[in-house]
């Protein structure tokens, strides 16, 4: 306050004066240095060229005396003894710069070159531009170096040497700035003396008493309103009176505003405590910079931060950095449209890197002139996160009910196929043990038999695409069947087709052993690489198969959640065109595909990969990038079982009964046929009937060795329905089951209630016979 009322008047005052006492010492400066300087600049030239000529006199004495030493000796003429003493002379004249204060000796040749210098140089010497000779000598402004310089010089003929005294301009000008500085500071030292004298006098009258009235108007300031003594009647007195005047006026309106700020706080208080107790965060952020202003503890505790470092941030510091341009832009349309806005489930960004979701109300206001926006924050992340698993399972239940249908048509179809497929598959074997190994009819009939187990095989992919396939489990390497497939033909028809596609392959040689169906595997193998060769470019893709082993310690979230444990991974890798993003969590649905169906896929392919990696209790992991390519890795769980040796298993003798009563109960006529056949052939007596109901017939009154019981037969008991009949009356009745499908829960029932095997069609010789080989153990 001091600064701001007391000091502005008083150098107002002083300013006036020191200015025409500047203005009077400026002018006498300038009479006294025009005076005075010129006679004492005429000396000090007068003294420094005296002692430059006196120097290069005795420089030539110099010279001269040792010329005359050289004379007596009679040597002049001895080149060693004259260089010596040109030496010695010239070390001389160096030193006689010692003797006069900034004046320097310079010995040069007639043809410039420079003999000695007093002065230490700062470059390299150099030759000086020739210097004629001058009568009795002279003093001269010559450039040495490119310094400018005051030069005497004498000539000294016998050894045809220049002597020089010279003083660089700033030495020569020294004392006539010292000169110059002495007559100013004597004349601006009378000037700050007089000065002085002003200062005090308006200190006493006017300065004082200026402030003493900034020192009560300071305590007013404060709350101190005292009026102050008037003694004075001139200009000072009046101020004082005003100030008495004003600090009454102060005295009544202080208790007005002292009531007025009393009910300020008590409604700032009633406010704060609603802003600092409400449930949803509150942020108060300027509309102009997006700065947080205000922040209450509901949105602190919401997103990690303290109060203080949130009112350092912007609006764009707490929501993601990829969507905070678009969030704020679209609040800010809203706001500026109708003043208010709402925004449901918007991301921000706590402290800790976690994300959580709020809905946002804001609404425009003005605070200390500004326009900001007063925004509402609800915490909405379980109800998100509750939306998204809701999403999910809505999407799995969806891809279930596909699944389904899938199911149940391929579970009629195979029902179907299978039974038909059991003449192409079961009667060729049976006629070609009939023929002669050179009969022309093997081959033909090889040909059906092969075609009938391919089409086996399809119906097998449906059920695996279902979820109802056949699990074959036996223990194999993952090696071995990416090895095989590698030469079968279908690679090599896929390879054929795309010549210039190279294919790197990786196997750990230490790979684990796992436990499933080599042929599932394979042909899940099949679809991986068959999906990578269409996606890499004909000329130059690059398709990349490995296997290692992995121990996952912990789960590991990808496309799939990876569980701890122990996995054999299949890596199938290519350089292609990739997936989008948006078509990556569909792949592996039932008829999604971005081929042309009927030419390059059914849209199966990946399903049947997804089924039997789900099938090996396996996960799939998937990384793709547009036009970079993309990995799929299987993490199929490895075994520590033993391989079974792979025995010869083709010798019928082993498979031969000893006339043991079969029962052969199954509803297709076709079926009970090829059965009858073949266990006929390998030796049994084999009796058939058409349903579970007249199979509890024929048991009632007769007896069978071994049941062959069809798990599916309609109308009527099915298979389990059947034994459980025949088990009241004859208990433990050997039994095998025999179906289309996979073990299900009513096999698992009659296995548990007796039943010893399980073997599933199209019959093959080698499949019954060991079943029931097994089953009258």
């Amino acid at each position: 306050m001091n600064k701001k009322i007391a000091r502005p008047f008083k150098n107002r005052i002083l300013l006036s004066i020191l200015l025409p006492v500047l203005a009077v010492g400026v002018i006498l400066c300038m009479i006294a240095t025009s005076l005075i300087t010129p006679p004492i600049s005429d000396s000090i030239r007068a003294r420094i060229d005296s002692e430059l000529t006196h120097m290069s006199g005795m420089a030539l004495q110099i010279c001269e005396n040792h010329l005359n030493y050289l004379l007596d000796l009679r040597l002049e003429d001895d080149r060693e003894m004259n260089a010596a003493l040109q030496r010695e002379a010239g070390e001389e004249i160096k030193r006689l710069a010692s003797r006069f204060q900034g004046i320097h000796m310079l010995v040069l040749r007639k043809d410039g070159a420079l003999v000695a210098v007093s002065e230490k140089l700062t470059r390299d010497p150099v030759k000086l531009p020739l210097i004629k000779p001058m009568p009795g000598g002279d003093i001269r402004d010559l450039s040495f170096w490119g310094n400018p310089v005051r030069a005497h010089y004498l000539y000294f003929p016998f050894w045809d040497w220049y002597l020089v005294g010279y003083i660089n301009e700033s030495d020569y000008q020294a004392p006539l700035i010292l000169a110059r500085r002495i007559i100013l500071s004597g004349t601006f030292g009378l000037l700050g003396a007089i000065w002085l004298v002003l200062l005090v006098v308006v200190n006493r009258l006017i300065s004082s008493p200026l402030k003493r009235l900034a020192d009560a108007t300071r305590k007013v300031a404060e709350g101190n309103l005292s009026e102050l003594p008037n003694l004075r009647r001139d200009e000072i007195g009046q101020v004082v009176e005003a100030f008495n005047t004003m600090v009454g006026g102060l005295e009544r309106k202080n208790k007005e505003v002292s009531e007025l700020i009393a009910a300020l706080k008590e409604s700032e208080k009633r406010y704060r405590e609603l802003f600092d107790s409400a449930a949803e965060g509150i942020l108060v952020t300027e509309v102009s910079t997006g700065r947080i202003r205000y922040a209450n503890p509901a949105i602190c505790r919401m997103l990690g931060y303290s109060e203080a470092t949130l009112v350092s941030m912007t609006m764009l510091d707490i929501h993601p950095p990829d969507e905070a341009v678009q969030i704020l832009a679209d609040l800010a349309e809203q706001l500026h449209d109708t003043g208010k806005s709402m925004a449901a489930d918007i991301a921000c960004v706590r402290r800790d890197g976690g994300t959580i979701f709020a809905d946002i109300k804001a609404t425009a206001v003005v605070i200390d002139g500004l326009r900001c926006n007063l925004g509402f924050f609800t915490d909405v992340t379980a109800r998100h996160t509750e939306a998204l698993e809701r999403r999910e399972l809505e999407n799995q239940l969806h891809r279930s009910e596909k699944m389904e249908a899938i199911g149940l048509l391929a579970g009629g179809v195979a029902h179907d196929l299978n039974n038909i497929l059991s003449g192409l598959v079961s009667y060729p074997e049976l006629l070609l043990l009939d023929l002669p190994a050179e009969s022309p009819l093997r081959h033909p009939i090889k040909t059906i038999e092969n075609s009938g187990k391919r089409a086996a095989a399809i119906v097998q992919d449906l059920l695996t695409l279902a979820r109802r396939g056949v699990a074959i489990s036996q223990v194999t390497n993952l090696n071995r069947i990416v090895t095989e497939y590698l030469h079968a033909p279908e690679h090599e028809k896929l390879a054929k087709h795309h010549p210039n596609a190279v294919i790197e392959v990786h196997l750990d040689d230490r790979l684990m052993d796992v436990k499933g169906s080599p042929v599932h595997l394979s042909k899940t193998v099949m679809n991986l690489v068959s999906n990578a060769f269409e996606a890499v470019d004909p000329a130059r893709g690059l398709i990349r198969l490995s296997t290692r082993n992995q121990y996952v310690e912990r789960p590991v979230r990808g496309y799939d959640e990876v569980r701890q444990g122990d996995y054999a991974v299949l890596s199938v890798a290519d350089d292609g065109i990739g997936i989008a993003p948006k078509d990556l969590k569909r792949i592996f649905e039932p008829f999604y595909s971005k081929k042309v169906m009927g030419r390059s896929g059914t849209g199966l392919g990946m399903a049947v990969v997804w089924g039997t990696v789900k099938d090996h209790n396996g996960y799939i992991d998937v990384e793709s990038t547009p036009n970079r390519g993309t990995t799929f890795e299987l993490y199929i769980p490895i075994t520590r079982e033993l391989r079974a040796d792979d025995a010869e298993t083709g010798l019928i003798q082993n498979y031969r009964g000893d006339g043991q009563t079969i029962l052969v109960v199954d509803d297709f006529a076709d079926q009970r046929e090829i059965a009858t056949r073949i266990l006929e052939y390998l030796g049994y007596r084999v009796d058939s009937v058409v349903s579970g109901e007249a199979a509890v017939e024929y048991m009632r009154t007769g007896r069978a060795d071994l049941l062959i019981l069809d798990m599916i037969m309609d109308p009527g008991m099915d298979g389990l329905d059947t034994y459980r009949e025949i088990l009241k009356f004859h208990p433990g009745q050997k039994a095998i089951i025999a179906s289309g499908f996979s073990e299900n829960d009513r096999v698992r029932e009659a296995q548990r209630l007796g039943a010893r095997q399980y073997i599933k069609k199209p019959y093959s010789l080698e499949a019954i016979g060991m079943a029931v080989k097994a089953g009258l153990e």
